[in-house]
């Protein structure tokens, strides 16, 4: 199990505020995403991620969760960047409660909504971005933004006895700095406590 960091000791609406998020490095491989034409019918594969999990948060009392249908074609141009990506995630953060960490009434609760619009899977590490659709109070102002902010979220899904399954948050980045690229979600860092992911990849049968 990852030990939880600092970081995550603080109300996830508060790291993310101050998270300077900067993985441009993937900025090329959405470049190359958004240039590639349409793939040929003949020549697409598929592959996506669908579930659920419970971040092992750094403070019990908080239930931090990511849901997620995402999905991409990829017509053979960029072996890890889908040419056409769709789906759908949410994150949502319960704020208090029992503190062992189990169900219960939790005084707090904030959320967002986001269309995919970049998929990158390479093996068992999958990078989603989207764009805020709805949130809740905490993440209004990055709702309301022209255009609304771009978060990412990132997956380690671990085949059975290979290990454990992680997750990852990446916030937008600070007011005036460029925004978050497409795919350029940071490393899944977080182990989880809860749920799990499915992980389907077309390629690998065809490849």
């Amino acid at each position: 199990m990852i030990e939880s960091t600092p970081r995550r000791t603080v109300p996830l609406v508060l790291a993310l505020a101050v998270a300077a998020a900067a993985p441009t490095a993937t900025a090329a491989a959405a470049t190359t995403a958004a240039a590639a034409p349409a793939p040929a019918a003949s020549a697409t594969a598929f592959a996506g991620i669908r579930g659920w999990a419970r971040m092992a948060y750094g403070d019990p009392r908080d239930d931090v969760r990511i849901l997620v249908d995402a999905h991409g074609s990829f017509d053979g141009r960029d072996p890890a960047v889908a040419a056409r990506s769709w789906g759908t995630f949410r994150i949502q953060h319960f704020m208090g409660g029992p503190s062992d960490g189990s169900d219960g009434p939790r005084p707090g609760f904030n959320w967002g909504d986001f269309r995919v619009d970049c998929v990158r899977v390479d093996g068992a590490d999958v990078a989603v971005t989207g764009r805020l659709v709805d949130a809740g109070p905490d993440w209004e102002e990055f709702l309301h933004g022209t255009p609304p902010a771009r978060m990412g979220v990132s997956f380690h899904v671990a085949a059975p006895g290979t290990g454990e399954t992680r997750i990852g948050i990446t916030a937008p980045p600070p007011a005036g700095a460029p925004e978050l690229a497409p795919c350029a979600a940071g490393p899944a860092d977080a182990g989880t406590t809860a749920g799990g992911y499915t992980l389907t990849d077309t390629r690998r049968r065809s490849g």
